[in-house]
């Protein structure tokens, strides 16, 4: 298995696959009540979100792609990888994915700043993926999505930042593993990446965890930042943060947990 960076061709994968991952999810449960009911409405919601990340300044889209040795061990456990002959292992000449990451890389550094350059192409798309989230709110397209249990999570102070006090950081917004691939350590080589480039640059790693991934990332060396409560959503929900190793550590003010 190996990490690279998306294409837009792989997004219809992404987004088929996060529907069975996230439609159990408290979050999305709240936010998106009926998509168990308009499945296809809440695949094209991931669709949308998949390709405005992908196209903002600063975001780093990456899968996890099932290599052909790994494919050849699924498929003949008992048979070494070597001897699987070269059509079983080309996949029909596409990448399998099974897991993606969607990062951010926040500061003014230069090298915050070389992640946030943005060609004229990928600002023009940009703008023209806004458009169309604004017709699918405005026409109210999207069945699966609740408008009002939304701005109900924004007025509890759900979508504020949390880590303003760390301006220079990568913060992971989504890591998905497709179901039928969960706990193979796709989810942990997904997360390696940011945590290496962490390292490299000398900045901390944070994120808002759901309850179904906090495991994983306290396995992986995450401390609680703060804890908030949102009544009806989730009781506790930690955002984490990463401190590499050598890095000057920040704790979080009394003024950033109450506010």
């Amino acid at each position: 298995m190996h990490i690279r960076r998306a294409t837009p061709r792989d997004f219809s994968t992404t987004a088929t696959f996060s529907v069975p991952a996230f439609i159990h999810d408290e979050l999305y449960r709240f936010t998106n009540p009926f998509a168990a009911r308009y499945p296809e409405d809440f695949r094209q919601y991931y669709l949308r979100k998949h390709k405005q990340r992908n196209a903002l300044p600063g975001y780093v889209f990456s899968v996890a792609i099932l290599d052909p040795a790994d494919q050849a061990e699924e498929h003949a456990p008992k048979q070494k990888a070597a001897q699987v002959d070269e059509a079983q292992q080309r996949n029909d000449g596409e990448d399998k994915i099974v897991g993606y990451a969607i990062w951010r890389r926040y500061g003014e550094s230069e090298q915050a700043k070389s992640w946030q350059s943005q060609t004229w192409a990928e600002w023009f798309e940009s703008s023209l993926l806004q458009l169309e989230e604004r017709y699918v709110s405005f026409f109210g397209l999207d069945r699966s999505f609740s408008a009002s249990q939304t701005r109900s999570l924004g007025a509890m102070g759900f979508f504020r930042d949390d880590f303003g006090a760390i301006p220079e950081r990568w913060h992971l917004h989504n890591l998905c593993v497709d179901p039928a691939y969960q706990r193979r350590g796709i989810g942990a080589k997904l997360l390696s990446w940011g945590l290496e480039q962490a390292a490299k640059e000398k900045v901390g790693v944070t994120l808002q965890t759901s309850t179904a991934g906090e495991l994983l990332y306290r396995h992986m060396g995450f401390k609680t930042w703060m804890e908030r409560d949102y009544p009806g959503v989730r009781t506790g929900a930690p955002s984490l943060i990463y401190w590499p190793d050598g890095v000057e550590v920040i704790e979080a003010r009394d003024s950033d947990i109450s506010s």
